[in-house]
């Protein structure tokens, strides 16, 4: 036709504030291109990608500003990231301001709101639960509680708190614990939780502690049954911090049985040269694929369609999760995981992890 123009790429934001990043923007471009491929979406996506070094390193502005800066300069109808709870929250009033669909894998239930959608590498509210029942099922009912003075530690503990009355769990002792604590400080906010004579020790936090908790652990010559949160999903990326991670249970989402998985890590490798099976990968590739689908849904091309597009996106195969774990949003339902086991449990042992189980839905006494 006279005066036709290119067909331009839908674009699309990321905000990197954790790493590693590199598997997890992989997954997300090979889930664009193989929704366009499939004509599901009708025109290529451009992943345009902000790196940001903000909480809990430093404050939540440069989160801020990379939000207003995909929003504003770079004119994305929608973001995915960050990834971690604090930024999430630290970006939320300006994503209810823009409408910009934004979709994190952070676990906070307290990121909810028109346009922010979740699917989540955890979750405080759920996690908790699943280590109580873990703790349970081992027969350990008097436990030592390491937390974090973090909005992401005080989260856990509060949801922990009730699911250890449920289970019948006493916290016998407990420790708080900042995040950049070296060998030494560690040490001295173990020893009490040593001296308690618990059944096993939980620790609820982001995970930096992971790096120092074995010195501290070996110092104190104290090695009990131990469980911790998503903390433990690093295992996954590197002998080393599995290595770290020596003798720790995990709530994780990486399941080798998942052959939706399976079937993606075979395509991401022949593109890409590497095979990353951890739940960044995992994540990248559910994220990208839903809100590929949704552009290729989308009635008007603005922030508001694709936010309306997003919530039409139902049953979808997570990759993220034991198998059966599915991908379902709705208006007003923005936490996309959905399934029992969306959350399972790993052990690291011999500088690897290993598949524990998941945590039984099972009656209560009654």
């Amino acid at each position: 036709m006279p005066g036709e123009r290119e067909l331009l790429p839908y674009r699309i934001g990321a905000i990197v504030d954790l790493p590693p990043k590199q598997e997890w923007l992989d997954a997300v471009r090979l889930a664009f291109d193989e929704v366009h491929e499939r004509r599901l979406v009708e025109r290529p996506i451009e992943l345009i990608v902000r790196e940001v070094y903000a909480q809990p390193w430093t404050d939540g502005f440069p989160v801020i500003d990379a939000f207003r800066d995909l929003t504003q300069n770079e004119k994305v109808l929608g973001i995915l990231g960050p990834m971690t709870t604090d930024n999430a929250l630290a970006i939320l009033p300006d994503i209810e301001r823009t409408g910009v669909p934004t979709c994190t894998m952070s676990g906070t239930q307290l990121y909810a709101g028109r346009a922010a959608f979740n699917l989540p590498n955890g979750g405080m509210g759920e996690e908790p639960a699943v280590i109580a029942s873990w703790l349970a099922g081992e027969g350990h009912h008097r436990v030592a509680l390491l937390r974090e003075t973090t909005q992401i530690g005080e989260e856990y503990t509060h949801y922990f708190r009730t699911a250890a009355l449920e289970r019948g769990i006493s916290i016998v002792a407990e420790s708080p614990a900042y995040p950049f604590m070296e060998v030494p400080e560690l040490m001295r906010a173990l020893d009490p939780l040593k001296a308690a004579g618990a059944d096993a020790l939980v620790y609820l936090g982001l995970g930096r502690l992971n790096k120092v908790m074995r010195p501290a652990l070996e110092a104190l010559e104290w090695d009990p049954p131990r469980i911790t949160t998503t903390a433990f999903v690093r295992a996954l990326v590197s002998k080393q911090d599995a290595e770290d991670l020596e003798g720790w249970v995990g709530v994780d989402q990486y399941d080798e049985r998942n052959e939706v998985f399976r079937a993606v890590l075979e395509r991401f490798e022949k593109r890409f040269g590497y095979r990353p099976e951890n739940t960044r990968a995992s994540c990248g590739y559910d994220m990208g694929h839903a809100y590929a689908l949704a552009l290729g849904r989308m009635r008007v091309a603005v922030p508001a369609g694709l936010r309306d597009a997003v919530e039409t996106v139902k049953r979808l195969p997570a990759c993220t999760g034991a198998p059966g774990t599915v991908i379902t949003f709705g208006p007003y339902d923005h936490r996309g995981y959905k399934g029992a086991d969306y959350l399972i449990l790993r052990r690291a042992r011999g500088g690897k992890t290993e598949f524990v189980g998941t945590a039984p839905v099972v009656p209560w006494e009654q």
